[in-house]
């Protein structure tokens, strides 16, 4: 099914659902036995981080302390739209049973019916689509939620269109990707590889730092990137910036800081950045494939050496950050570029061992190039 925007419409949220407030406070303790599930400010695993019986729910107070609440305040029934006000704010899942949750989640419902599988999954996409508008210090607490619009198809009487939203998810159905890298990988020897500055291989700099807020996305144009691990650190589609410049396809953008810090994805459009997002650009041609196993090297360096909110990558990718990476060898003979263009040692990335490596994963032939075969000359 195709997508006619021009038949989508702005709603306000309380037009639409009812905003309820989550409950708890204070985690209630678990004994492991619960089938209830729980839901709080994450990421993952559909909202939920873990599972209740009746009686624990029943038991456990708000805040943890006296006075308790009666249950029904504290179970809220399926069919719901759960979305994160806090934390991973702006996370949305659609719950087809009851559950129970934290007050950083906001239980939406219909105001005109019931959500359904199809439906609920719907909206859940289209309310994260604006995830990118919110963060730890911009909460979306009930009180901003009821001011908050969403953009869905509408039917010729103004309403939502909850029939085509449905035919429409039912139509995403697909076949399973397949692979034909089926042989068993042998073990990688990294003992011959070298470090590397960062800034020697690539033009580092900073992003745009265009807040969320300041964007809009009336005639979206640009990729809008930010400090996330998910979708390819695309958090929206956004217009053009007045006396902004988009970075090009094929950039890689770094999370800088803040929980996912490290987070490193090649951009197959051209696109803005958020605050504390580093960009980096090939000094020379680079395939895709090469670029996704420095990226996920950058990720696992980050991982060791650096911290969120403690010791973050802004001061540091342009400057001392490094990395080893597998290098040109001639028999048993390291080749050496007596211009050290790559390195004050004079070694050699193996750019096309690289390239090859990532090629031979488990799906690896199913990643597609979005530019033209890249020659490494050396």
């Amino acid at each position: 099914m195709k997508i006619d925007f021009s038949k989508w419409k702005t709603f306000l949220f309380t037009e639409v659902f009812i905003i309820k407030k989550g409950f708890y406070n204070k985690k209630p303790e678990e004994s492991g036995n619960g089938t209830i599930p729980f839901l709080g400010a994450t990421d993952k695993n559909n909202g939920v981080t873990a599972y209740y019986t009746k009686d624990e729910i029943d038991s456990s107070s708000k805040t943890g302390s006296l006075p308790n609440d009666t249950i029904d305040k504290k179970i809220f029934p399926g069919k719901s739209v759960c979305v994160t006000n806090n934390g991973s704010v702006g996370y949305a899942y659609y719950q087809e049973t009851e559950f129970t949750c934290s007050h950083d989640v906001n239980p939406l419902y219909r105001k005109d019916g019931e959500f359904n599988y199809f439906t609920g999954l719907f909206v859940a996409s289209i309310i994260m689509k604006d995830r990118y508008r919110w963060g730890y210090g911009r909460k979306w607490r009930p009180e901003r939620m009821v001011k908050s619009k969403i953009n869905l198809p509408a039917t010729n009487e103004g309403k939502p269109d909850w029939d085509w939203m449905e035919r429409f998810m039912k139509s995403l159905k697909h076949k399973p990707i397949k692979t034909g890298n089926n042989k068993k990988l042998s073990d990688v020897n990294a003992s011959t590889w070298k470090e590397f500055y960062l800034h020697k291989l690539f033009n580092t700099s900073m992003g745009n730092g265009i807040d969320a807020i300041a964007t809009t996305n009336d005639n979206p144009k640009f990729n809008y990137v930010s400090r996330d691990s998910n979708g390819n650190g695309v958090v929206g589609f956004v217009d053009e910036v007045e006396g902004q410049k988009p970075f090009p396809a094929g950039a890689m953008s770094l999370a800088l800081g803040g929980s996912f810090l490290g987070s490193c994805f090649i951009q197959k459009e051209p696109f803005y950045t958020a605050q504390n997002v580093g960009i980096l650009q090939e000094k020379e041609p680079l395939s895709i494939h090469t670029k996704l196993f420095i990226s996920t090297l950058i990720r696992n360096e980050c991982k060791i050496k650096y911290q969120a909110f403690g010791r973050e990558l802004n001061s540091h990718f342009r400057k001392d950050f490094t990395i080893k990476l597998p290098v040109l060898i001639d028999g048993n003979d390291y080749v050496f570029d007596k211009n050290k263009k790559y390195s004050d040692k004079g070694y050699v990335p193996d750019w096309k061992f690289m390239e090859n490596y990532i090629k031979s994963l488990p799906y690896g032939d199913r990643i597609d190039d979005f530019r033209e075969d890249v020659s490494y000359e050396y």
